[in-house]
């Protein structure tokens, strides 16, 4: 007898495996800023979870719901606003959702006693909670991602309101104790309306704690925040130090679980991430590193952590015993003008390059003006060149691929077929497209540095090369990247 279960799931696998070889062999690109709305059932590892949102400047949060579970929606608001004005971040919209019948966890009064901050005095929005979020989708320019911490009751009900919304939602996060079987408090609250989400066909990314030893909001972190001033500290200390809640934290009695939501979303690289054969829109991780977010959340109480995404580096380095002596000189000034992103395209496009030329600096600083335009992160970018194949204007290419992500071996980057080269490169993001070229007065002035080199020494001399390298060092501190290019829309048609 034939199994066409078992068949399915092999068909399934094949196809994955088919599509992922004849697509593309490369990692998809990170994003560097994420928009989110946070639905929450007020729990106090909700507010951990929150928390460790509201800190982080790449994170841009445009509502936060109220669904019954731990706390009433009602009740839930007044500690999301009490939050909110410790984070100074009032502005937020807070709306709540509705009752659940039967919904009366034993935890309820624990939380209903903690203080998540000076009360506020602010109501919850008058619209209810599927209304803020019908509201939010239907005004973004931008896909959002719902970073669920409660049952999915709010979700649900927006799909059966507006389920051409659903176009808008980039991914659900949600934290439950279990995929297969579904089991957890925040689904057993809604069983319903949690697989009328799972059937919708929008991707979901279904976290859970996975029951790990060590998993832990312990003294060891409540520690670093009496250690630390960032307000991310300030808040969780307040909150942890309150005789009730201590008490249970000397108990270890606070495991890490809606907070890990949190730090999935900043950290995906610590998660070990499977799909789901029979629902290919669910992802649910089956490990991840406790020593890793445990740093991770350390780090954001500290302060220290940074949000950039490197591929080995945590932070580009700017130590300067690390770097040349003639490049010491210039690492405050470039970074404190021009920031740390282009800071980086530069160091590394000059290593790249192999060694410090006027064009490939340009084409690091048009790259990273480019992403400023478009307003994405590396690898996002197609990129034509009209620089041509021989130096100088072609050293222009690897400060280009360097910067943006673009590269030859990601085929993103392609050259114009040109009889006039020039610093000139076009940059399409989806379907808008933007040329962007070094002004006439840089290029003169490149042209004569060029020149005089060339008189003065001789292209094989090494005083040409030192004196290529000066002009670099000069032109890296002095040009400003939004003063140097002529920026041009380019039309549809």
């Amino acid at each position: 007898m034939i199994n066409y279960t078992a068949m399915r799931k092999i068909f399934i696998l094949t196809s994955i495996l088919l599509f992922s070889r004849s697509i593309s062999a490369q990692p998809l690109p990170v994003k560097l800023k994420h928009t989110i709305i946070i639905d929450t059932d007020c729990a106090i590892d909700d507010m951990r979870a929150i928390s460790l949102l509201l800190s982080r400047p790449e994170i841009t949060i445009k509502a936060i719901l109220l669904s019954d579970g731990s706390l009433p929606p009602a009740e839930g608001a007044g500690k999301v606003n009490s939050l909110l004005k410790e984070f100074n971040a009032d502005k937020i919209p807070v709306a709540c959702g509705d009752h659940l019948k039967g919904v009366n966890p034993p935890w309820r009064e624990f939380n209903r006693q903690i203080k998540w901050g000076v009360e506020s005095g602010k109501l919850a929005a008058a619209i209810n909670a599927v209304d803020c979020l019908t509201e939010n989708l239907t005004n973004s320019n931008e896909k959002v991602i719902l970073v669920c911490l409660g049952p999915l009751t709010n979700i649900a009900q927006l799909l059966n309101k507006a389920p051409a919304l659903s176009t808008k939602i980039e991914r659900i996060i949600w934290y439950n104790d279990s995929l297969d079987p579904l089991k957890g408090f925040n689904y057993e609250c809604d069983k319903g309306n949690a697989g009328l989400v799972f059937k919708s066909g929008i991707r979901i990314d279904l976290i859970s704690n996975l029951d790990k030893e060590n998993i832990l909001f312990d003294s060891t972190l409540l520690a670093a925040c009496s250690e630390s001033t960032t307000l991310l500290a300030t808040v969780l200390r307040n909150v942890f130090i309150q005789p009730l809640v201590l008490e249970k934290l000397q108990q270890n009695h606070f495991r890490l679980c809606d907070d890990i939501v949190s730090l999935y979303l900043t950290n995906p690289e610590l998660f070990d991430i499977n799909i789901k054969t029979d629902e290919l829109n669910v992802r649910y991780n089956k490990d991840y590193n406790v020593a890793g977010l445990r740093q991770a959340m350390t780090d954001m109480i500290k302060g220290s952590y940074f949000s950039e995404k490197n591929i080995v580096f945590n932070r580009f380095p700017v130590n300067p015993e690390l770097f040349n002596y003639d490049i010491r000189p210039i690492i405050d000034s470039a970074i404190s003008r021009y920031g740390y992103e282009e800071w980086k395209a530069n160091v590394m496009t000059d290593e790249f390059h192999r060694h410090l030329g006027v064009f490939s600096i340009v084409g690091a600083k048009m790259g990273i003006k480019a992403r400023e335009l478009f307003g994405v992160g590396a690898d996002l970018l197609e990129v034509t060149t009209y620089t041509g194949t021989t130096p100088p204007y072609s050293c222009l290419n690897d400060g280009l691929q360097v910067s943006t992500g673009a590269t030859l071996g990601m085929g993103t980057i392609h050259l114009a077929d040109t009889k006039k080269p020039r610093p000139m490169a076009v940059f399409t993001y989806k379907d808008r497209s933007v040329r962007i070229s070094l002004k006439k007065e840089y290029l003169e002035q490149v042209d004569a540095d060029i020149k005089e080199g060339i008189i003065k020494f001789g292209l094989m001399d090494d005083g040409y090369w030192k004196l290529i390298r000066h002009n670099a060092l000069k032109y890296w501190v002095e040009w400003d990247r939004n003063k140097i290019f002529d920026v041009e829309e380019i039309s549809k048609n």
